[in-house]
């Protein structure tokens, strides 16, 4: 089972991505005020992050450099967009678009 931490959202964003991922079997925690934190405690494969953030190009960042075997995917509302940072790939990406079955695939693959 995969698991994932789920980055800040806003609620309705959080609620939509959740749904999609669950119905996959995904197992989802919470990242609460502190990702970096977390990821030691969750040890997940994958976190889901907030693209439209200002921090999460910084956060992005240290997680691929901190974490190189954890893999990133950021969702971004304003432009439905998917990236996808691969794990061992040290901040290259790749970006597709936000579609239910393309998120659930970017995340398990």
């Amino acid at each position: 089972m995969t698991r994932v931490l789920m980055g800040d959202f806003s609620a309705l964003h959080r609620l939509g991505i959740e749904a999609i991922l669950r119905q996959d079997g995904i197992e989802l925690m919470d990242a609460g005020d502190d990702v970096l934190a977390r990821v030691l405690e969750a040890l997940p494969d994958v976190i889901v992050l907030d693209l439209d953030r200002r921090a999460t190009t910084d956060l992005v960042h240290v997680i691929v450099h901190r974490f190189p075997r954890v893999k990133v995917v950021a969702c971004s509302s304003i432009r439905p967009t998917v990236r996808v940072f691969p794990p061992l790939h040290y901040g290259e990406f790749y970006e597709t678009d936000l579609d239910p079955a393309l998120l659930t695939s970017a995340v398990q693959a």
